[in-house]
């Protein structure tokens, strides 16, 4: 039980490592996402989902289904979008998972354990799923199942949780399928480290990446036979979102493709992806942490080198997969945005345990003595941590802040449409309402703040004239402005010639009465 990475022991998971991830995590991501989590945001998706959790089975998201089922049936008052009880919930798990991995590579320095914490919780990533708050729960839940896979499999001791395991992590693809890097990113993670800090035979190295190998297979040969028959059950066929029906038909050409740009934007994140989880400054501290971690993970590997150059190798040719497996999301999918990009996370896991490594380990040059060379590092990568925890958490309240400035107005500009329709001659209240051209909406009396243009992160990134041109702008209209009208079909409307020659709304004579009904020409 106290062999290195041999499985979980609640005696160390109740050390004060596991703790400081887990409450840094929990405070630390009510300082970034507070604003998220005591004000009702509601952006694309939200917008029409507050009560149900969007699309499941088609999208490939099975589980989510069986979710969403079970809180139906739980708590029988259905689906609710809640930010408080989702978002909660949601860090909570965010500082278990940053607790079970400080445990399985046990990492020792306390300052490097509640960086982890900070920045898993405050990663722009989040910050985006904050914005989709009807499932934040569920995705984060399926994070924290698949960090437990990750650690099952590992287990030594208790070789039967590898089974378990390969459903949990199925079924965690079917909540989202953009975890699955993360699962290999962490085994990864974990053979670097059996390398390094174990004396076994290669022979027995190799056996468990086999398994391991096995055991990652086996997770998504359970997704896709589950997704196929839930498809098969329920009569439908995948969507085309994301390229999510053309998994099994894109050629290998394109995977290979997509593989060489997961490797380079592994160390070029801002040029190969719109996705962009290193905003502002935050693109500098990575540059640092990514040069800085080059330089402890050679030094690794020289150390390596002197005991077995064997192992060696095998270290540094694991470390060149490191970027593939980080950004394997890449590969998975076409069309890549920020919520799919969590994996990238693991980048701070693995300069953490390198670091962590570099603290407990003096260097071997009797011209540098250990305790300084100790308190640099240390000094070093607390730095480089706290600072990117800084810029991400500022950075995080800048999103909340322009979703709240966006969604008053929008609320303020759908209130005013409101009243002007209310105001029409003839106007009743059981008069149908006929909106032509949706999704065209061009005001240039809407006021967009340019100093937080900036921001491109996921769903944060548009403009207000694109915010009320939103695809759920109706169901906007009807929940944040109290404006239920009875909805009558454009197409009866849209080919009149004298509807063609309607002003378009705002200028005046684009809302009149038609009949029987209003119609508003956006």
């Amino acid at each position: 039980m106290e062999a290195k990475g041999t499985g979980f022991s609640w005696r160390k998971a109740l050390s004060p490592q596991i703790y400081l991830a887990f409450f840094s995590a929990l405070l630390f991501g009510m300082l970034a996402h507070g604003m998220g989590l005591w004000n009702k945001l509601s952006w694309h998706d939200d917008i029409v989902s507050l009560f149900w959790e969007g699309s499941t089975i088609s999208s490939g998201r099975w589980m989510l289904h069986v979710l969403g089922w079970l809180e139906k049936l739980i708590f029988e008052d259905g689906h609710f979008s809640l930010p408080v009880t989702n978002g909660l919930f949601a860090l909570i798990c965010i500082g278990i998972s940053a607790g079970l991995l400080v445990h399985l590579f046990e990492i020792q320095k306390k300052s490097l354990c509640i960086g982890l914490g900070c920045i898993m919780a405050a990663f722009p990533s989040v910050t985006g799923l904050f914005g989709y708050m009807f499932t934040i729960h569920y995705y984060m839940l399926a994070m924290g199942m698949m960090v437990v896979c990750a650690v099952m499999i590992c287990s030594e001791k208790r070789k039967w949780l590898k089974l378990p395991a390969v459903l949990l992590g199925g079924c965690s693809m079917g909540i989202y399928q953009a975890f699955f890097p993360m699962l290999l990113c962490i085994l990864l993670l974990y053979d670097l480290l059996c390398l390094t800090e174990r004396d076994e035979k290669i022979s027995v190295f190799l056996q468990r990446a086999a398994i391991q190998v096995l055991c990652v297979l086996g997770v998504a040969a359970f997704y896709f036979a589950m997704n196929h028959w839930f498809l098969h059950k329920y009569a439908l066929h995948a969507n085309t979102y994301m390229g999510i029906d053309q998994m099994s038909s894109t050629p290998v050409q394109e995977y290979l493709s997509r593989a060489g740009a997961a490797w380079l934007a592994f160390f070029r994140p801002v040029r190969y992806t719109s996705a962009d989880m290193y905003p502002v400054r935050a693109y500098y501290t990575y540059l640092i942490m990514l040069f800085t971690g080059l330089l402890l993970s050679v030094r690794q590997g020289l150390r390596l080198w002197r005991n077995s150059k064997g192992k060696a190798l095998l270290f540094f040719l694991l470390l060149l997969l490191l970027p593939l497996c980080n950004n394997f999301i890449y590969v998975m999918s076409a069309q890549i945005h920020g919520l799919m990009t969590y994996s990238q996370v693991m980048q701070v896991v693995v300069f953490v345990w390198l670091a962590d490594r570099a603290v407990s380990q003096p260097p071997r040059s009797r011209k540098i003595q250990a305790s300084t060379f100790r308190r640099a590092i240390s000094v070093a990568a607390a730095a480089i941590l706290g600072l990117t925890s800084v810029l991400y958490a500022r950075f995080d309240n800048q999103c909340y802040l322009k979703a709240i400035f966006q969604q008053q107005q929008a609320i303020s500009f759908f209130t005013a449409l409101a009243a002007q329709i209310k105001a029409a001659p003839g106007f009743k209240d059981d008069t149908p309402v006929v909106f032509l051209n949706e999704g065209t909406i061009s005001d240039r009396t809407l006021y967009n703040i340019s100093e937080l243009d900036f921001i491109h992160l996921d769903p944060y990134g548009e403009t207000l004239q694109e915010y009320v041109n939103s695809y759920g702008w109706r169901a906007f209209m009807e929940r944040w402005c109290g404006f239920g009208p009875v909805w009558a079909d454009p197409a009866d409307y849209a080919d009149l010639p004298e509807v063609k020659a309607m002003p378009h709304y705002p200028d005046d004579g684009s809302i009149r009465k038609w009949g029987e009904v209003i119609l508003v020409n956006f």
